[in-house]
């Protein structure tokens, strides 16, 4: 009888180990050479045929929407609480900082700008267009597939080629345009579009963090070591174009170099949880970046790796169980302050401020919400899962 039930236990535990990695298996392919070196790891679901249209869709949709929503009475308020979010900081507070401030100027000024005619004047100089020919060749050279490739410890440094076109296709908006205003609009467009395509394969790479650290190597189809090297691989591809020094360092200690970067993570997300105190409960880790965690009596899940904002020390909420659109309605606000910035009459130093400021909130931390996905996937929430793609709203991410 012990037996049996002994037996029975090991099959349920082996076929719920099965289910939890259909996900990965599902997402991402392991590439091997004829001698059986694993060479790279591809995601099987991404955006394949690079288009603007769909952010362009998006933006220009969320910015109608808000104008009209702008005329309902309820508004004001929503504002309010809205700039109170972003203001709610000592830090902030005692510097006297302008950018909550700022950030409601160019929300309140939204309806002062005409949708349409400035979508149809961006896109009469052309500028866009060459942009979309210029970054579509460039991505031919990057194969967007490869997310990590544990061979070369130099893959990723010798391909930051797109931040390139970025730069040419903005040096060649600055002559086309005469209006500020437009040139502005454009040159957020331009960069907007560019981070997201590329944020691809960082969504992807944090989701595959999530499989590495909470499933051995054999369950994953790798070796230890081919693991490790993958590990060492996803860092090396967050190795700015400029910063040489590391990316010797991580040529020179490839097999750990991974493994390093990732567990100082998971060493200083643990540390800020023992830190909190009883301000958010009990917690409970979910994985290197995230936790469940009780704040005002409702729960909600942690960011433990990235910071509320540039100012602050706080860890900022993924999601909220009891109002799950509370973190999609504040992101959104904030990429249409972004985008209005550029129609305000202030300096380009204030407003790359101000830009610093408010992608700080959600940038980072959206990337982050791979490991999230890869949590909820291999538990099999899909509602979860698809809430979290729900907030993170980048229309070239595809699960």
């Amino acid at each position: 009888m012990k037996i049996t039930l002994v037996i029975a236990v090991m099959l349920s535990f082996a076929s719920l180990n099965a289910a939890s990695l259909e996900g990965f298996n599902k997402r991402f392919k392991l590439k091997r050479n004829s001698a059986g070196e694993l060479t790279s790891v591809k995601m099987v679901k991404f955006t394949k045929k690079f288009s603007l249209r769909p952010y362009l869709v998006q933006i220009k949709n969320d910015l109608k929407s808000e104008i009209d929503r702008m005329k309902q009475k309820s508004y004001q308020a929503e504002l309010d609480m809205f700039i109170d979010q972003i203001s709610d900081d000592d830090a902030l507070k005692a510097a006297g900082d302008d950018n909550p401030l700022i950030v409601r100027e160019a929300l309140e000024n939204l309806p002062n700008v005409d949708v349409d005619k400035t979508f149809n004047e961006v896109q009469k100089k052309n500028v866009l267009a060459k942009f979309e020919f210029d970054l579509k060749k460039a991505m031919k050279m990057l194969d967007l597939s490869i997310i990590a490739d544990p061979t070369d410890a130099r893959y990723f440094y010798r391909k930051n080629v797109t931040y390139q076109v970025v730069q040419k296709a903005l040096n060649f908006a600055a002559k086309r345009f005469d209006s500020i205003p437009l040139l502005n609009f454009a040159s957020f467009l331009i960069v907007k579009v560019h981070d997201l395509v590329l944020e691809q394969r960082l969504f992807n790479q944090n989701m595959l963090l999530h499989y590495l650290e909470n499933f051995d190597a054999k369950a994953l189809g790798m070796s230890e070591l081919e693991l490790d090297k993958v590990r060492s691989s996803i860092y090396e591809s967050r190795i700015g174009a400029l910063n040489y020094l590391e990316s010797n360092r991580a040529a020179k200690n490839w097999e750990k170099y991974g493994a390093d970067k990732f567990f100082t993570i998971v060493r200083s997300s643990n540390t800020r949880l023992r830190r909190s105190g009883n301000l958010y409960g009990k917690t409970t880790r979910i994985n290197y970046g995230f936790a469940h965690a009780t704040l005002d009596g409702d729960k909600v899940i942690l960011d433990t790796v990235n910071k509320k904002h540039t100012f602050s020390s706080k860890m900022p909420v993924a999601y909220y169980y009891a109002k799950p659109g509370k973190v999609k309605r504040f992101r959104g606000l904030l990429e249409l302050a972004n985008a209005g910035l550029g129609f305000l009459p202030i300096p380009g130093w204030i407003k790359s401020n101000v830009q610093g400021f408010v992608e700080s909130f959600y940038v980072d931390q959206r990337r982050d919400e791979g490991a999230l996905v890869g949590f909820f996937e291999s538990n099999e929430n899909f509602n979860m899962l698809n809430a979290i793609k729900e907030q993170n709203k980048n229309p070239y991410i595809l699960l």
